[in-house]
């Protein structure tokens, strides 16, 4: 094992280890050979106040928790192989976020271990390469390193903002927010950045996802006076707003934010608070049509939805992560 690696607590260890075969459990085949998805997520629950890393079926089904610690977990990424997870945490002793790997077996790997705030991992579609935000040249930028945590490097550049990094499906292009827009640069980080929205101050756009063809972009903005998700082509042209705020909650608090594509790109999962949650942060899953609107968690609450790629069935994936 290399020096940056480090296993969980003994105690969470044993107790990871007790619910994987406390839990176990096979999930049911696909009729139609399918292209359902696990979705992975954070939460803060009864059983704890601190958000930590959860996955789940696509239909909101055999929820269970997969981080053990004293730390924030937030904002996974499933692996395309549904092997590892990336997500952030400040579980380091200096409070700061990190950008952590947490295997099948248990084993969590502290990947950047830098004293500035490391966010919002994603997983490059082969699985080599991890792309994220972090604020240790003043301001926040668009980095990119190997899965192991070598090879940093930074690929925009301050002192315009750059955060919420995302793969294009073909892995050719990063889509991100720059400044107060969506903008895209090669995955390289070569060449000028596209802007494709034009948002106005006070408005702002972010955390925007390529859909698995590549011709559409869902993402938040706050154009209509409040946090939306939106979906757009991937040339920033159409915009259609997903989750409109209802006449009837006008006045209320309303955010519907960090949306991420199904598998199919069929649908969008995102996290929203509205009245109906009782101004709690839940996971919604929606037609990209914007029909059939559906909220698959009801307990503590939870954000950040990502479903596992194409190549990672659901059934096998739940079975891989709880029977070990």
């Amino acid at each position: 094992m290399s020096p940056k690696r480090s296993a969980v607590k003994a105690l969470g260890v044993l107790t990871f280890s007790v619910l994987l075969i406390l839990t176990a459990f096979d999930a049911p085949a696909q009729e139609d050979g399918g292209s359902r998805h696990t979705v992975v997520f954070h939460s803060a629950r009864e059983d704890h106040t601190n958000n930590q890393i959860y996955m789940m079926s696509s239909d909101g089904k055999n929820q269970f928790r997969l981080t053990y610690d004293k730390g924030s977990d937030v904002d996974p990424d499933l692996s395309r192989d549904g092997h590892e997870i990336v997500f952030t945490s400040n579980q380091t002793d200096n409070g700061k976020n990190d950008i952590f790997l947490l295997d099948r077996n248990g084993v969590v790997q502290n990947l950047t271990n830098n004293p500035a705030t490391d966010e919002w991992a994603r997983w490059s579609r082969d699985g080599k390469h991890i792309i994220f935000g972090s604020d240790r040249d003043g301001v926040f930028e668009i980095y990119v390193m190997n899965a192991d945590g070598s090879d940093v490097r930074r690929l925009t550049d301050p002192p315009k903002l750059g955060r919420y990094p995302s793969w294009s499906p073909d892995g050719k292009s990063i889509i991100f927010r720059s400044g107060i827009d969506i903008a895209m640069i090669p995955g390289d980080g070569s060449g000028a950045a596209v802007q494709l929205t034009h948002e106005v101050a006070p408005s702002f756009a972010q955390m925007p996802s390529i859909s698995p063809d590549g011709k559409e972009v869902a993402f938040m903005s706050f154009r209509e006076g409040y946090c939306s998700v939106f979906r757009m082509t991937i040339e920033g042209q159409q915009p259609v707003n997903l989750t409109p705020k209802d006449a009837a909650d006008a006045a209320s608090k309303w955010c519907s934010r960090a949306p991420a594509w199904s598998a199919d790109g069929r649908e969008i999962f995102f996290m929203s608070q509205r009245p109906a949650t009782g101004g709690i942060n839940h996971i919604f899953v929606i037609n990209r049509d914007a029909t059939d609107l559906r909220q698959l968690t009801d307990t503590g609450a939870n954000g950040s939805p990502r479903a596992g790629k194409a190549g990672a069935r659901e059934r096998d994936v739940d079975r891989d992560w709880r029977v070990q």
